[in-house]
């Protein structure tokens, strides 16, 4: 026993090390793109990028700047941050990065695939995502959308009664997720799909940051929760194959199915990684976004008078200052595309995907090749075959360079059309430099792995908070105890984990009451 404390001494005391070396220890001044140091090699840094990602490359940004190499496992990483750099290596237009090691990773964490894991990748990745990106184009919300909010109002309903009944407090985490997740279900798989998998598919969702980066944690539970996914997704996929009343994304998943003649398991795991792309990250942002608009009660206040105007822009009777006589959720069963254009509520959305988006996209190079760095001075970085590239998406959102105020949330930073605080950069690797137009934002990737549920999530963020604000009437539970607002104890927005995959995952969830307005003013 006395051994073991030993050893479990001189591990602690190697890693601490490690980190006082690499805080004082700087790169050569000829190294360039420089090298983050660590005193242990390869051990090091990989440590610190397990146990805080965003945090750690942050802080590398900040000590190197918009480009650094650093060892992560095994791997040789380039991590770049500059517009200009992210933008090439999403257009990618000649297949120099690659993307597929990190995939099948993801696909294994999420799915549990134990063979085959490449195969079942290239059809998610050439077949699965093309669908999804037809199916759920802007042009084909319609078909969907009535199906979808009826179901949606449905829950939010169920939520409201349960706060309604003595006052009690829900969790705002739990009703953003299962009323998305029983309105996706629904309007995608048919009234004969078993809905209730919210709890399953929360706690796997947990699960997959560990399991990506393999740190130890007690996973009996999430791989309890992925068992009993599979075994109500084979089910319902061996009865959908008859299912008249399918919608078109699952006929066309089952024609890739059977075009690909996939074992009943095979077909379970490709569908459980498709569903938990639908659920995951936009969940996680909604649930932000919901918490910036309970934290600043001038923010709902202007998001209510923003949709109010809508609805008088659809009465049918009434003039002036007449009152509403169509209600939210009539108009929105009747017309998909209603909030479009709302300028604070778009700019919500946009600016609560800037705050927390926190993908760090991987891809590896096939060949050697020279990355753009900045297409104004001409900069460029050498990246030889079988290294990889990150894309440090947070080091562009959140530099001040581009938006001022960049760590935080400014719900009208999107609505005007300039710069957000006057400077000016380049777009792209144009060769004549034009001057940016717009700020630079990646929140739907870019280029041919641009996000084919983009479209989805905007519209399912949007409806969620446009009904928070004008259906419900939604308040933090704390607010009754701390009459000037939440407590110290209780921020809001809460803090977010240092441990999150692509989205930023709240460190506690929020309580809310909730209660219906009468449906308009």
């Amino acid at each position: 026993m006395a051994f073991f404390d030993t050893l479990v001494l001189i591990a602690f005391a190697s890693i601490a090390l490690s980190l006082v070396w690499s805080h004082f220890r700087q790169p050569r001044a000829e190294e360039y793109p420089p090298a983050v140091p660590g005193f242990l090699p390869y051990i090091s840094t990989s440590i610190q990028f397990v146990l805080n990602p965003s945090g750690f490359l942050w802080t590398c940004f900040k000590k190197y700047g918009p480009i650094f190499k650093v060892h992560i496992g095994n791997r040789q990483v380039t991590v770049i941050s500059s517009p200009d750099s992210i933008a090439a290596i999403l257009r990618d237009q000649h297949n120099v990065f690659n993307s597929s090691s990190i995939q099948i990773q993801l696909t294994q964490a999420v799915a549990g695939v134990r063979e085959n894991a490449l195969r079942l990748q290239e059809i998610l990745h050439h077949q699965m995502s093309p669908l999804a990106g037809r199916t759920l184009a802007k042009t084909t919300v319609h078909k969907f959308s009535a199906t979808y909010v009826e179901r949606l109002l449905r829950e939010m309903n169920a939520f409201v009664a349960s706060s309604e009944r003595g006052g009690k407090a829900v969790s705002l985490m739990e009703m953003v997720g299962r009323c998305r997740l029983a309105a996706l279900c629904h309007a995608f798989f048919g009234p004969s799909f078993a809905d209730d998998i919210y709890d399953d598919l929360s706690c796997m969702d947990a699960s997959v940051y560990p399991r990506v980066y393999r740190i130890p944690f007690y996973w009996r539970p999430s791989t309890q929760a992925r068992k009993r996914l599979i075994a109500r997704l084979s089910a319902y996929i061996s009865q959908a194959k008859e299912d008249s009343e399918m919608g078109d994304i699952m006929i066309g998943t089952v024609d890739i199915f059977k075009a690909n003649k996939l074992a009943p398991e095979e077909m379970a795991w490709v569908l459980l990684v498709f569903v938990w792309g639908l659920y995951a990250n936009s969940t996680h942002m909604t649930f932000w976004a919901l918490a910036e608009v309970l934290a600043d009660k001038g923010l709902a206040a202007r998001l209510h008078e923003e949709v109010d105007n809508v609805l008088h822009t659809h009465r049918d009777i009434g003039k002036g200052d007449a009152p509403c006589t169509t209600d939210l959720p009539a108009l929105l069963r009747t017309d998909a595309h209603v909030l479009d254009g709302l300028p604070l509520l778009d700019s919500v959305i946009q600016e609560t995907i800037r705050l927390r988006l926190i993908a760090t996209p991987w891809r590896e190079a096939v060949c050697d090749t020279e990355l753009v760095v900045d297409a104004a001075t001409g900069q460029r970085v050498m990246v030889r075959k079988g290294e990889y590239v990150m894309a440090h998406l947070m080091g562009t959102h959140w530099d001040e360079r581009w938006y001022e105020q960049a760590n935080k949330f400014v719900p009208d930073r999107f609505m005007s059309g300039g710069y957000a605080n006057g400077q000016e950069g380049t777009d792209g690797d144009n060769a004549a430099q034009p001057k940016r137009t717009k700020l630079p934002f990646f929140g739907w990737g870019g280029g041919r792995e641009v996000c084919k549920g983009r479209n989805l999530a905007t519209y399912e963020m949007k409806l969620m908070v446009a009904l928070c604000v004008h259906y419900l009437h939604i308040t933090h539970a704390d607010s009754d105890k701390h009459k000037s607002g939440p407590s110290s104890a209780n921020p809001l927005p809460p803090r977010a984990k240092k441990r999150s995959i692509a989205v930023q995952q709240t460190e506690r969830d929020v309580m809310v009451r909730l209660n219906l307005t009468g449906g308009g003013n």
